[in-house]
């Protein structure tokens, strides 16, 4: 595939097009499309029963994508009108039913910046992001899938079809962001999906002490909210995925919520280019602050476990790592909790920590500076698991023999 923005390009991305179609398939024959720039992923929801009766439940904006893949799918678009929802929505039951289909199905489309549509494909099944259509609608896809397929007519007609409020999708993978979303498996340490307060739905088949298998798709996952407008739906979808908690598995949670959080999403100006275009920074490989680096080095001496004050009453060192990031941390008791200076780049920062709640099934409360912050805490033979302030970290503890010894720093 080749994409030419200018005439005199043409040639030579049809003789390396053509090289590569031959070697691959035994084939030179070549296909020439119009390409649509940054484009919504918009796509419509029908219903077809068996009498020829067809209807279509508005769209979903699936334009968050990364590898072309869909991370985060909205329902109603903010860039379809009224008047374009009903002309797609046309457009997508007249297709329905010239092929005489049945059942729930999904036309896809691509809208351009003026308002033009494209099909690309229809799939013939319920798909990952179906939940939003249902919370705006209030019907149950997979019951009436099931009632078309069982050979009953479709009770209702395309004028009952309301729109209640908003609601928002995001899928959490089992993905190595910073390698290019790499799928990734093992051992499920910790889950802890958002609880009741944050009124959303969670689907899952995730447990502790299950396995991530390497074998499937990288979901393991999907958080939904719904609210009166897209605002309200956002901002309690960013709290829950802030609120979720997967550890000993590399996870998407952290840039899910970034993405969540970015102005341009919020604003709602989105296309299928939005992740290169502004994400560029929660691509990177993350680096923790210090106060969680602090409190990774409390639970690698043994802490929350421990009382803070059977540390030894010298100064204990730990030395931690994570991808290319070296720390040293000195701990020292004190009457108050205990006393970090954390060492990066030959720079001391020192604070006091303190256990504000002793642990309970892996998570306790922890005051660090003028802020109390919620842990979730698990170790195995990689090292330390913590998810602090909305982030999922592993850190693996290394020989402190191996650096030599920094003086300290004062004590604030």
């Amino acid at each position: 595939m080749r994409l030419v923005h200018a005439a005199a390009d043409l040639p030579a991305a049809l003789t390396s097009a053509r090289s590569e179609a031959l070697t691959a398939f035994g084939s030179g024959e070549l296909i020439l499309e119009r390409a649509v720039l940054e484009p919504r992923h918009i796509e419509i929801q029908v219903l077809a029963d068996h009498r020829g009766h067809a209807i279509h439940l508005g769209e979903r904006d699936c334009s968050v994508q990364r590898r072309h893949q869909k991370l985060i799918e909205e329902a109603p678009s903010p860039a379809v009108s009224p008047e374009l929802r009903e002309t797609m929505g046309t457009a997508a039951v007249r297709a329905a039913r010239k092929i005489g289909y049945v059942g729930a199905g999904t036309m896809e489309f691509l809208l351009d910046r003026s308002g033009n549509f494209y099909f690309m494909e229809m799939n013939t099944r319920l798909q990952v992001e179906h939940a939003v259509t249902e919370a705006i609608t209030g019907l149950d896809l997979v019951e009436w899938q099931l009632r078309v397929a069982s050979g009953e007519p479709l009770p209702f007609s395309q004028a009952s079809i309301t729109l209640d409020g908003h609601a928002i999708e995001v899928r959490l993978t089992a993905e190595d962001v910073a390698a290019g979303f790499l799928p990734q498996g093992g051992a499920v340490l910790r889950w802890r999906p958002p609880g009741d307060r944050h009124d959303v739905r969670v689907d899952h088949g995730l447990r502790e002490g299950g396995t991530v298998p390497p074998h499937y798709d990288s979901m393991v996952a999907k958080l939904v909210a719904h609210g009166r407008t897209r605002e309200e739906a956002r901002r309690k979808l960013l709290s829950a995925v802030q609120d979720c908690v997967l550890l000993g598995v590399e996870s998407n949670q952290r840039f899910l919520a970034d993405c969540l959080a970015h102005p341009v999403f919020a604003g709602g100006e989105v296309h299928t280019s939005f992740i290169a275009q502004h994400m560029g920074e929660a691509l990177a490989p993350p680096c923790p602050d210090v106060e969680t680096i602090a409190i990774a080095a409390l639970c690698a001496a043994g802490l929350p476990e421990r009382e803070p004050l059977r540390l030894s009453h010298t100064v204990s060192t730990v030395d931690l790592e994570l991808g290319k990031h070296r720390w040293r941390i000195e701990l020292e008791p004190a009457s108050d909790g205990t006393r970090a200076t954390v060492w990066h780049e030959a720079q001391p920062h020192a604070m006091r920590l303190a256990i504000v709640r002793p642990p309970a099934d892996g998570v306790f409360w922890i005051e660090c500076g003028a802020q109390v912050h919620k842990v979730v805490l698990a170790r195995d033979a990689d090292g330390i698991h913590l998810f602090v302030r909305g982030r999922a970290w592993r850190f693996r503890p290394t020989d402190p023999r191996r650096r030599a010894p920094r003086r300290r720093a004062a004590a604030p």
